[in-house]
Order: C-alpha cells, then sequence, then structure tokens
C-alpha cells in the first residue's frame, strides 16, 4: 500500500477538500478503536485514498435527486442515491466519486487492526476482499442501518464509564458480523495457534505485576517462553497488534481506571503506569480518547 500524509479516514476528511462540507466527528471509547462522521455532503468529485480502513457509508437523508458515481478498483458503478442504501469501500484500495446532489450521510471507519483483535486469528486474512462484494452496488439492510444509528447515538452519549464503551464494543462487534454474513465471508476457525492462550495469560500476568516499571520486548518474550523474533511475529499474529501498541494499551487502561475511580494527582499516575512522564500519558490519552487525563476524569465524575 502506497504511503498517505492521513493517519485515518477522519483525518483525512478533516483536512481534504471534504472539510468545505459541515461534518461532525464521534470516536469510540471502547477497545474496539473506530470513528463515525456525520456529514451534510454537496455535489463533488474527489478520490479517497487507500488506506487500512474498512469504511461504511449510510445515506441517510436525499433531498432532491443525486446520482452517486465510483470507481474502486476496476469495479465502475452509478446509481440513484437512496436513503438507507448503503455501501462498504474496502480497505487498501483507492475510491473515486462523482456525485452531482446533497445528501446527508453517517459514515463508520474501521482500521484494520480493529478487525484483527475483534476476530483474532479467525479474521481474514485479506480484509478489502471480505467485503468486496458489498461494494459492487449500493444495498439495503435494516439491521445494519439500525445498528449504525445507535452507534452514532452511543459515541454521544457521556458519562457511565465502562458501560458505554462495552456497548460501543457491542453495537461494533454485531454491525461487522453482519456485514461479513451479508458480504458471504465465513470466518473459519484455524487450527494452528500462533500464541497459545496459555502463553499470553503469562504475557499479561507478567505486565501486571511491573506495570510502573520499563518493560522491554526482551522482557515479555522471556514471559512467554519465546525468542524475541517468534514472540514478536506470533504476537501480532494473534493479538493484530505489536507488543509494543498492545502493553501501551495495557498501560493507557490502567490509568483510566485510576483517573476514574481515584483522586490520585495525574502525575502520580503517569508514574504508576510506567508512563515516562504526565505529558507521555497525556498525549496517549489524547491519541486514544480526544480528551486530556483530566478532561476524562470530569467527564466521568
Amino acid at each position: 500500500m502506497s504511503e498517505t500524509p492521513w493517519s485515518s479516514y477522519a483525518d483525512f476528511y478533516r483536512r481534504s477538500p471534504y472539510a468545505a462540507f459541515p461534518q461532525e466527528h464521534r470516536r469510540s471509547p471502547g477497545q474496539l478503536p473506530c470513528q463515525m462522521i456525520l456529514v451534510e455532503q454537496g455535489p463533488h468529485a474527489f478520490t479517497d485514498p487507500e488506506l487500512s480502513e474498512t469504511v461504511l457509508a449510510l445515506p441517510l437523508a436525499v433531498p432532491g435527486r443525486c446520482r452517486w458515481g465510483w470507481r474502486i478498483g476496476a469495479h465502475r458503478q452509478v446509481q440513484q442515491a437512496e436513503p438507507g442504501r448503503m455501501l462498504v469501500v474496502p480497505a487498501d484500495v483507492e475510491s473515486h466519486w462523482q456525485v452531482d446532489g446533497s445528501r446527508r450521510i453517517l459514515i463508520l471507519s474501521v482500521p484494520n487492526a480493529t478487525l484483527r483483535r475483534l476476530f483474532g486469528r479467525d479474521c481474514p486474512a485479506d480484509i478489502g476482499a471480505a467485503f468486496r462484494s458489498l461494494s459492487e452496488a449500493t444495498w439495503a439492510d435494516p439491521l445494519v442501518e439500525a445498528l449504525m444509528r445507535q452507534l452514532w447515538q452511543g459515541l454521544e452519549e457521556e458519562g457511565h464509564g465502562q458501560a458505554r464503551a462495552f456497548l460501543a464494543d457491542g453495537l461494533l462487534t454485531a454491525l461487522l458480523s453482519q456485514l461479513l454474513i451479508r458480504a458471504g465471508t465465513r470466518l473459519e476457525e484455524q487450527k494452528d495457534i500462533a500464541l497459545p492462550p496459555w502463553r499470553l495469560r503469562r504475557v499479561r500476568h507478567f505486565v501486571e505485576a511491573r506495570l510502573g516499571e520499563s518493560i522491554t520486548l526482551d522482557d515479555l518474550a522471556g514471559a512467554a517462553g519465546l525468542s524475541r523474533r517468534h514472540f514478536a511475529r506470533s504476537f501480532h499474529q494473534e493479538t493484530g497488534q505489536t507488543p509494543h501498541r498492545w502493553l501501551m494499551q495495557r498501560r493507557l487502561e490502567a490509568a483510566q481506571s485510576l483517573l476514574r475511580d481515584t483522586a490520585e494527582p495525574i502525575g502520580a499516575i503517569a508514574e504508576r503506569c510506567g508512563f515516562s512522564s504526565q505529558s507521555h500519558l497525556t498525549a496517549a490519552l489524547r491519541e486514544a480518547t480526544g480528551l486530556t487525563p483530566l478532561r476524562w476524569r470530569h467527564r466521568l465524575a
């Protein structure tokens, strides 16, 4: 895949010509990262970059006649835009769009890493191909539409702590599962386990006992009883994450729990969870949630 200046589809939407359209962005607070955009689109002819995210576009309102044309890979299509008739843009492919009318669209973008984390070793090896049939023409699915609307609403609500995060993860899980079913993609159970559960448990216990310390890849590999190279490859294959990203997520989850459940100073929480400084924790939490530690604590109060 070619390199792009965009960190995500939502980032592209904010900083590309799409920025001219009124739009609202929301991010999931759960353990399955995704982003949503509600946008009032006008006529346009744009090219969307090749990104490692699956994008679902659901028209909610089409005030007048609106032709919706696209080219994804070698496939071309032109249809009348209709509320409820949606389309998937598969991951890792450039797409070209020509729209001659106005419409309100709800967009969901899901990184490949989220799908790998959700489905684990059963995740399709080629995620783009898994959803490709849903990009050939628009289609309606009442369950997918309802889940999209509910997920958007759930991402708006503040408070409720982890319950809200669990709800977001559950809705996204149901939505992605229904998309795979509709696409005819079957998740085959893999017989070869890259990293058995008992080794993963040993790594988790090791990290939980030393969260405030500096932990290296060699430390994690030693806890799993594997070589550094074997561990790094097997860990990514099994979890869809690099060991470093997974460790950072464990530190961040612990910090979020302490911010929610205690009045401990933010600097002390950063040190206790293994961050190099308070600013390191602030940067990590802002990247994950869009909030600083202080705002995160106040939101959950």
